[in-house]
């Protein structure tokens, strides 16, 4: 699993690249909540490279989520591919998150 991070003005938006699964999960989850405690509270994800996630790493997706808005900022997702975009249809996730095309949709709503 790749993580790639990139400052858009005030928002950050993170690039997943692999797998978020029971292996790469609790590695991915670290790293996230250290971005949300420095203050990063405005997130996009750019999940174009994640070819799979599992149960687990919709609960990562889950934890980060509830401490953004705890927090006070605005967290989306970009750019599933039909296969991830399945399997968030299918937890009902798609209802929970913000969900945009593109990162520049995502990185706009997460600024405004």
């Amino acid at each position: 699993m790749e993580i790639k991070e990139e400052n858009r003005g005030e928002v950050k938006i993170i690039g997943l690249r692999g797998r978020l699964d029971a292996t790469t999960s609790p590695g991915v989850e670290k790293r996230l909540l250290e971005l949300v405690a420095q203050g990063e509270v405005r997130i996009a994800f750019d999940l174009s490279g994640l070819s799979y996630i599992s149960s687990m790493g919709l609960r990562v997706l889950m934890v980060v989520a509830k401490q953004v808005q705890t927090a006070g900022g605005k967290l989306a997702l970009a750019t599933l591919s039909d296969s991830v975009r399945e399997i968030f249809n299918l937890a009902g996730f798609t209802q929970l998150f913000s969900v945009f095309q593109t990162v520049d949709e995502a990185a706009a709503y997460c600024a405004g």
